[in-house]
């Protein structure tokens, strides 16, 4: 088994959904759903350049990036998904990253973020 398979968290994966509202323009507006689903990921610190995981602005704003890789999961996260990891709710940052170099080190990593 592939190293980039081996998932040993279990977060809930809550995937963007259209509103049935629509704007005066006639836009669609997107929210992450009510209900989650279980998937098994690998989560990873991120930090910024040497910089730690968690950002502290005087004590008052904090700010933890992490890597996300859901193992197995069939879709493609959109900007309004949430994931909830050990108890908190985190926003996915920016767009995934796809990795196809090849069929054996195919992945999927997205950048979740709480502010």
């Amino acid at each position: 088994m592939s190293l980039l398979r081996r998932g040993i968290e279990t977060v809930k994966v809550f995937q963007e959904i259209q509103n049935p509202i629509t704007d005066s323009d006639g836009n669609t507006w997107t929210r992450p759903a009510k209900i989650g689903t279980l998937v098994r990921a690998v989560v990873q610190p991120l930090g910024l350049l040497g910089a730690p995981s968690e950002n502290q602005d005087g004590g008052f704003h904090t700010e933890s990036r992490y890597r996300l890789r859901l193992i197995n999961y069939p879709n493609i996260l959109g900007a309004q998904s949430q994931i909830e990891w050990r108890g908190k709710r985190y926003s996915i940052e920016g767009d995934a990253m796809i990795y196809n170099g090849s069929h054996r080190t195919a992945h999927v990593d997205y950048v979740m973020a709480r502010r």
